[in-house]
């Protein structure tokens, strides 16, 4: 095998581990499901309809019909039972449990490839792997540091030219709005 085809193997090997890592970042993200949040009770009685809804803000509305009866008004209420609404949360808490241990097994099972792989590669390409690194630390050997006042100097150019640059994007951005609502309050 050449060098080339090593290379390629290994930024192909790569990539499939991105994208790997991308479907269990897919898998593990959890749906919302916006039926089971609106927080609705209903109370009937015998002529009334009433009900209760918790709007996001926390605010509570009511409606409600009454009918009368002409021998006095019984009155049954018949509530949704408490108990049926922890049964739908412990369903819903039991789906989020196995969901978790779904995504903790395929978490699992990536890393251990990820690891198995780094392994063998280490394992393989070890000689040359040792001779990398200490070309690597004789490189960095042969470095020349900047000095105290000269890195002072450069760290404070980097500062204006950032703070520069913002403010101008600042007038920059600023003058478009300004200009687009100006536009937009002509027509």
């Amino acid at each position: 095998m050449t060098v080339t085809n090593k290379r390629s193997l290994i930024a192909f090997l790569l990539t499939v581990v991105l994208v790997v890592s991308l479907f269990t970042v897919s898998v593990s993200a959890t749906d919302v499901d916006s039926s089971s949040s609106t927080g609705e009770t209903t109370v009937v009685t015998e002529g009334t309809t009433a009900s209760d809804e918790t709007t996001d803000s926390g605010e509570t509305t009511k409606s409600s019909e009454t009918t009368e009866k002409e021998e006095g008004t019984t009155k049954k209420e018949e509530t949704t039972s408490k108990e049926d609404a922890d049964k739908e949360e412990e369903e819903a808490a039991k789906k989020a449990r196995e969901k978790t241990k779904k995504t903790l097994i395929i978490n699992g099972i990536i890393i251990g490839a990820i690891l198995i792989i780094a392994a063998a590669l280490i394992i393989k390409f070890r000689e040359k792997l040792g001779a990398f690194l200490r070309s690597v630390k004789s490189e960095l050997k042969k470095i020349v540091w900047s000095s105290k006042t000269q890195t002072r100097k450069s760290f404070l150019v980097v500062v204006v030219v950032a703070i520069a640059v913002a403010l101008l994007l600042f007038i920059v951005n600023t003058a478009f709005t300004n200009g687009i609502s100006m536009l937009a309050d002509l027509f």
